[in-house]
């Protein structure tokens, strides 16, 4: 108990700023580093997703490729008939659908 008669006001406050702030920090950090894992570990859970899609294997994968290509094949398809409806002259395809 000898060591509180040498302490004075301004050193018991600077203790207990230096605890406040300790467990500020502290705070922050324990929730912080929370937020950070659960985004992580979303993040990572949908790379996982598409990883697992994309390699599924050699047939499912080169299924998938196709129907990207189905389906880009009938959107420029759509798109260019419906330009050829809007001005006939505008390209030598269109006489297909006249």
């Amino acid at each position: 108990m000898g060591f509180l008669q040498n302490a004075d006001v301004g050193s018991l406050l600077l203790i207990g700023v230096g605890c406040a702030v300790l467990c500020v920090v502290g705070l922050l950090l324990f929730f912080g580093l929370q937020i950070l894992g659960t985004s992580l570990h979303t993040i990572v859970g949908l790379v996982e997703l598409v990883s697992g899609i994309v390699n599924g294997g050699p047939l499912a994968w080169c299924g998938c490729i196709t129907v990207l290509f189905i389906c880009a094949i009938v959107i420029g398809g759509t798109l260019l008939f419906a330009n050829c409806q809007a001005n006939p002259t505008s390209m030598n395809f269109c006489l297909f659908f006249r």
